[in-house]
């Protein structure tokens, strides 16, 4: 109740003319969504109290210091580069790529919606269908503008794999996942401390449609405590 309480005390504040602040953090326990790393390996939710963003940091961090450096960050890529290689060639063939594009298919730019029952008239509540699209529409995640993997990641990059592939001869080597590594921690290094901590990494889009679901959802409720 007192979490619920100073909720909704940081609501009534009025707005005024001062820059935008950072969103504010949901009180309440974020749901965990899926990350997907710079590089494009898929770190899925493993229960409500896992944090995807620092199980990647934290195997990335090869030296266990809080910090993650370039160097660390290509030898990550690295390491899921072999991953991948399946025949051990060097190289993602685009076979391989294909693979790993079948295995993550949150690399698709698109998700198709769930088509609604074109012979549904009202559900178990009641609810009209356009009152139900409505409903839908508004539970469906804002990402922003993210496509495919961006949704999930640092970095607004589709397809974190394929778009390694510098010389655009659809295939990836090492050199190029290992400079496209480089590359992607410069990107995330603008202030080029060139060691960066967790808490200096963004927030992924799904991290943040999941905080915004958190604070409606609390909203919710307190619209309903009232009296």
């Amino acid at each position: 109740m007192k979490m619920l309480v100073a909720f909704l005390a940081v609501l009534a504040v009025p707005a005024t003319a001062k820059p935008a602040a950072p969103p504010l953090a949901c009180p309440a326990p974020v749901k965990p969504a899926l990350f997907i790393s710079p590089m494009g390996e898929p770190f899925r939710p493993q229960g409500d109290d896992d944090d995807p963003v620092r199980r990647w940091f934290d195997q990335a961090d090869r030296n266990r210091d809080g910090k993650l450096t370039i160097d660390e960050m290509m030898l990550d890529a690295d390491r899921f580069f072999a991953t991948l290689d399946k025949d051990g060639d060097g190289e993602l063939l685009p076979s391989e790529v294909y693979a790993y594009e079948q295995d993550l298919p949150e690399t698709r730019l698109y998700q198709r919606r769930p088509e609604a029952d074109p012979d549904a008239k009202a559900g178990a509540n009641g609810d009209a269908p356009a009152a139900r699209k409505r409903k839908s529409r508004a539970a469906m995640a804002d990402y922003g503008g993210a496509a495919g993997a961006g949704r999930y990641a640092f970095l607004n990059i589709p397809n974190p794999v394929a778009s390694a592939d510098d010389d655009i001869n659809r295939a990836v080597d090492r050199n190029e996942f290992r400079a496209a590594a480089a590359e992607r921690f410069r990107d995330l290094d603008p202030g080029q401390t060139k060691a960066l901590t967790l808490a200096q990494l963004p927030k992924t889009p799904a991290q943040r449609a999941a905080n915004a679901a958190c604070l409606a959802r609390l909203k919710q409720d307190a619209k309903e405590r009232r009296p």
